[in-house]
């Protein structure tokens, strides 16, 4: 194991002052002992922003969905929360719909198995009524 990872484990499990200020160094001391260039660092959190760590978030995202399904309570909410992050860190990498993508994956994949989805709420397949998903919606912006 190296000797980054060891701080981290070291770090996340001791109380402190100013832990996260550790967590944020332990973070930045293994972006940089996995290659990531110093300017794709977040100094503040430590976490990894190159376009290969948003490369792999997308897909992870995309395969997540693709092989489950989404439901608007889970699935659609968190990746539209992870994509907006990333507007937010690194707009010029987000140039697409990640739930449109998913979505459209996930339809591929249900149609070369030959089965239904499995997930029962899911948003492609078992769409709610749309009075009950307005209601919804109307609940959520209060």
């Amino acid at each position: 194991m190296h000797r980054s990872t060891l701080l981290l484990y070291s770090v996340a499990n001791e109380p402190s002052i100013d832990r996260r200020t550790s967590l944020a160094d332990a973070r930045i001391a293994l972006c940089l002992e996995s290659g990531v260039a110093i300017d794709d660092i977040d100094p503040a959190s430590g976490y990894n922003h190159s376009r290969a760590a948003y490369d792999r978030a997308r897909a992870s995202w995309i395969d997540l969905i693709r092989h489950h399904g989404a439901s608007s309570n889970y699935e659609v909410r968190d990746i539209e929360r992870a994509r907006a992050r990333w507007v937010e860190v690194r707009p010029e990498y987000v140039t697409d719909d990640w739930l449109t993508a998913a979505l459209d994956a996930h339809r591929v994949h249900v149609a070369a198995l030959g089965r239904p989805c499995g997930k029962s709420e899911c948003v492609v397949h078992a769409p709610l009524p749309a009075k009950i998903l307005a209601l919804i919606n109307e609940v959520s912006a209060q």
